[in-house]
């Protein structure tokens, strides 16, 4: 029975993580953005608001990344690398509810670069196949 539910906590630790990454490639990827908010796809549907509810709400990191940490969902190195691209979105207050002018914010721009430097810091320290595998699949759909 132990072993039963060492195996749920450690797949629930993967989903969270996996869904985690998905979120931090939505923040650093103008391409997903223009095709899910400006264009809305079907495919792959989103918005600025589902975006940004996806990664502060559903992975109760509005309060930044001590619950994560103490949970076991990410290492601290993680959590002091995405310090900054987690500040500036949480910090993000966007210009209008039209997505084309979010995207066209310089503020917001900044927001992406830094989501694209920890997304960067991932895919170079990331060895989990799971993980390496739905980033990969994430850049082949987007690139």
């Amino acid at each position: 029975m132990l072993g039963q539910a060492d195996i749920s906590d450690v797949e629930l630790k993967q989903r969270w993580r996996l869904y985690w990454i998905n979120c931090i490639f939505d923040f650093s990827s103008l391409k997903f953005q223009e095709l899910s908010w400006v264009n809305n796809s079907e495919k792959w549907p989103s918005s600025y608001e589902e975006c940004n509810s996806a990664y502060f709400d559903n992975l109760a990191l509005y309060k930044g990344y001590v619950k994560a940490v103490e949970a076991g969902n990410v290492s601290q190195i993680e959590a002091d690398k995405a310090s900054t691209f987690h500040d500036l979105a949480n910090f993000y207050d966007e210009p209008s509810e039209n997505p084309a002018d979010i995207l066209a914010d310089e503020e917001w721009l900044e927001v992406v670069e830094a989501a694209g430097v920890f997304w960067a810091y991932l895919k170079e320290t990331l060895t989990e196949p799971r993980e390496v595998e739905r980033m990969e699949k994430l850049e082949k759909e987007f690139s």
